[in-house]
């Protein structure tokens, strides 16, 4: 489970890399912002309109209410829905070419049918305003679904194109056949030059796609009525569409219950003459009886088994004329024909029990029953099928539509979904969680050492300051590396060689650091100069003045030791440790003390090249026993301040730092100097740096603020140790002012704004040489 510590430390990283990065965050989302709106403005409106019809009659029965879900249903049906796109063509798009992203955000402020001038047209884009009406568009069955492209033609002429291909040309209300295709178009309105893609979609996939797309709701608490409701981005459509839905719909079900009626009166009518021919034979059997036997009063059961048996037999006629009619639309085996069978059993057992109970009557009791009976039960029948009649005839006359619309769609003026704001808002929002999702993820996935307190926090290293990122040195390093190669090229005066590498017999270093000032003027006749150094250049910027803090930690840690030789590295290349030790070196020589600045680096040293001198012996020929060390020392232009260069870059660098001869030369130049600053070679490079540091008293390591990783610091950190080299702390080069130190570096600015005492210049030769006043 990672420490509390090291969480927090990981957030409060994570934080500082998001404000740092507050810019290019704000930048991401404004850019979000940008992309959204213009898309969002680009994308067509979209426009719904709504109708209310009325699916049945409140004043319907409620066996009738039970089939409005299927009628209801039907909406979605090809046979309503069908009728209405083909009417409308809606198998037939037709879309304006335009631009990516700026097409339709110039069709977004453009009015239909003003275009805008000819010239833009040339590129074949529609850029707002243009009209194409497409009459007539039909194709063979494997072109259908296919894009082909309108090219306008001058005097209202056009060409259709299918990819390269030319299929047909015509003018504007002809209609035109080639290929299988027929094409028509009854309007352009469009500058020539200008594309159109058309497309013959399959009616059946668009008649499909347009009933999946209607919505159908029931309107509150009314089940009589059902809400339609359709979007697209044509407002005249959509209202057309919904209107046409609705009296398709409408006409469909009144030609339906036109054709029902008309086949219930059909069947009712046949039926009229043999109800009325039971009914004559019924009363005339009835009459016959009552001649014969006379009249005569039933008695109370005969009564009652009289009222039993005329309810079933009315119900079984009822049932039985419902059957004949169920068998113009039906088969006898259909479910419902079976439970209307089903339905004339069940009576008929339960009037045969009742007539079972009959034979107690006497028999002239049960003639005049079964006779009344059959009188009573004809009349009934004859009366319903009458009355049956007469209801459907005058609904014919008085109700013929049934389902009717309560509310007409309108051409819809506002559009639907969400607005632009919030999809502008939006689109910032996402760059802005999409650029703090990057800052972080790239946080995570290499973290850096980005200031002094991370690093003495996570990594234990006691950190003796932080030097910000200079712009100053950055011409610095570009004008050493022009000079650099420029020396390469061309070669440095033999004279000038000659006399800064003249051995000098009996001198040693004693004398070398007491005839500094002599030196420093010799060095300015000779054309040098310190035109590379930041501490001498640009003295009071914020990159020196964080120098002057290291310098000072530096001081304190040493004053509590006997060895003044202190090694300088860093764990890889980059990190500005030749750029530390060269400027620590001016700010010591410049507060009074005798330094000497050693080129450890035997590979790649380039200190001499700091101070505008060619290469010589150093270093490397000391070591090699090719030259003694008074006459490789060097003074330089600073005051105070003396030189030992690398040299020729040997073959065999590490076996040389590994002689006996390395030690004697640092105790030798420990005794004379008061600081002697060692520039290694990095750690995780070669070995050099700890074969130094071994000898060195104290060891300062260079970091690089948002460069160095904390496992190339951890790893140095082990080399050293196993070195056995004394690491008095680091120093983090290349800090940049962001909001997140904000703070720190702005201390300064009150006291750098300050007025200080001029430089006084001296002109000698062509050379100008900086002096600072003395008090």
């Amino acid at each position: 489970m990672p420490a509390p510590g090291g969480v927090s430390r990981r957030r409060g990283a994570q934080v500082r890399a998001l404000l740092d990065h507050a810019g290019w965050i704000l930048a991401a989302g404004l850019v979000g912002a940008i992309i959204a709106g213009a898309a969002a403005i680009s994308r067509p409106y979209v426009y719904r309109a709504h109708t209310l019809v009325q699916v049945y009659p409140k004043d319907e029965p409620a066996a009738a209410q039970q089939t409005a879900p299927f009628d209801v249903g039907m909406l979605r049906s090809r046979a309503v829905v069908g009728p209405v796109v083909e009417r409308l063509r809606l198998d037939i798009s037709v879309e304006p070419l335009r631009a990516p992203l700026i097409g339709g955000v110039a069709a977004h402020f453009a009015e239909p049918g003003k275009l805008i001038g000819p010239w833009p047209a040339q590129l074949g884009y529609a850029w707002g305003g243009e009209q194409l009406d497409v009459r007539t568009f039909n194709v063979p069955e494997h072109l259908l679904n296919v894009p082909m492209t309108l090219e306008v033609l001058p005097a209202n002429t056009y060409r259709l194109r299918l990819r390269d291909a030319t299929v047909l040309e015509g003018n504007v209300g002809e209609i035109v056949q080639a290929e299988g295709v027929t094409f028509q178009v009854a309007r352009i309105d469009a500058n020539p030059g200008t594309r159109f893609t058309v497309t013959r979609h399959e009616t059946a996939q668009t008649i499909d796609t347009v009933a999946r797309e209607l919505r159908i709701d029931s309107d509150g608490n009314d089940a009589s009525t059902v809400r339609i409701a359709w979007q697209n981005a044509d407002r005249a459509v959509v209202a057309a569409l919904i209107n046409g839905i609705a009296d398709s719909y409408i006409n469909g079900q009144a030609a339906r219950r036109r054709d029902e009626a008309a086949g219930t009166l059909a069947f009712l009518t046949g039926e009229m003459p043999r109800v009325r021919s039971e009914l004559e034979r019924a009363e005339a059997a009835l009459t016959r009886y009552r001649s014969r036997a006379g009249s005569m009063q039933p008695s109370q059961d005969a009564q009652s088994f009289l009222n039993g048996s005329m309810d079933y037999q009315r119900q079984i006629a009822l049932l039985r004329l419902e059957r004949t009619k169920m068998l113009q639309r039906f088969t006898e085996e259909s479910n419902e024909v079976r439970t209307i069978d089903n339905q004339i059993q069940q009576l008929a057992r339960e009037r045969r029990d009742m007539d079972t109970r009959l034979q107690n009557l006497s028999i002239s009791e049960r003639e005049s029953v079964a006779l009344t009976r059959d009188v009573k039960v004809a009349e009934d029948m004859y009366m319903t099928l009458r009355n049956k009649l007469e209801h459907l005839s005058l609904a014919q006359l008085d109700r013929t539509h049934q389902t009717r619309v309560i509310d007409s769609a309108l051409t819809p003026v506002t559009p639907v979904g969400m607005g632009r704001l919030p999809l502008t808002a939006g689109g910032g929002l996402l760059g802005i969680c999409l650029a703090m999702g990057f800052v972080s993820v790239r946080q995570r996935m290499k973290p850096t050492v980005a200031n002094a307190n991370d690093a003495e926090e996570s990594l234990g290293l006691p950190m003796l300051g932080d030097i910000a990122y200079s712009r100053e040195q950055a011409e610095l390093d570009r004008l050493l590396d022009s000079k650099t190669r420029t020396d390469a090229a061309v070669g440095v005066a033999p004279s000038l060689l000659a006399r800064l590498e003249r051995p000098q017999p009996g001198r040693d270093l004693a004398e070398i650091s007491l005839l500094e000032d002599e030196g420093t003027e010799r060095l300015v006749r000779l054309g040098l100069h310190d035109q590379f150094l930041l501490a001498r250049n640009a003295p009071h910027s914020v990159a020196v003045e964080g120098l002057r803090s290291v310098r000072a930690a530096l001081h304190f840690s040493l004053r509590g030791t006997r060895d003044n030789v202190v090694a300088v590295t860093s764990p890889t290349a980059g990190a500005g440790k030749t750029f530390a030790s060269v400027n620590l070196a001016v700010l010591f020589a410049e507060a009074g003390q005798r330094v000497l600045l050693i080129d450890a680096d035997l590979r790649r040293g380039r200190v001499a090249s700091w101070f505008d001198q060619p290469p010589g012996p150093g270093l490397a020929e000391v070591l090699a026993g090719r030259a003694v060390l008074p006459e490789a020392v060097r003074l330089t232009v600073v005051n105070g301040l003396s030189m030992l260069p690398a040299g020729t870059p040997p073959a065999n660098p590490s076996e040389l730092l590994m002689r006996p001869a390395l030690a004697e030369c640092l105790r030798a130049c420990a005794e004379r100097f008061d600081l002697v600053l060692i520039d290694t070679s990095p750690v995780m490079a070669v070995a050099d740096a700890t074969l130094v540091a071994n000898l060195a008293g104290s060891t300062l390591l260079v970091l690089r603020a948002e460069s160095t990783l904390p496992t190339q610091v951890e790893d140095t950190l082990k080399r050293l140790a196993r070195a056995d080299a004394r690491l008095l702390g680091g120093i983090l080069n290349g800090v940049t002012p962001k909001r997140s130190n904000r703070a720190d570096f702005g201390s300064m600015n009150p006291y750098l704004g300050m007025p200080v005492a001029a430089p006084e210049v001296k002109q000698i030769g062509h050379t100008a040489v900086v002096e600072d006043k003395k008090a």
